[in-house]
């Protein structure tokens, strides 16, 4: 059985640890309002190695309700 194309397709985020969410490497640029990278002066939302979005529980999806397990 093929795979569904959206399971081909989807960005795979690796875990990340609460606290990694913008290493020291970017600095807020309060006159333009955004996180900037201090090295490449490049926005962080254009650097590919910026982090990446996470959920705010940093939940994994399994597929299975675990509610109070």
């Amino acid at each position: 059985m093929k795979k569904s194309i959206v399971i081909e397709k989807a960005f795979k985020y690796t875990p990340g640890t609460i606290g990694d969410d913008i290493p020291n490497v970017y600095i807020y640029d309060e006159v333009q309002g955004y996180w900037i990278n201090s090295k490449s002066k490049t926005p962080m939302m254009f650097d590919n190695n910026g982090p990446r979005p996470q959920t705010k529980k940093q939940d994994v999806e399994t597929g299975e309700d675990q509610k109070g397990e």
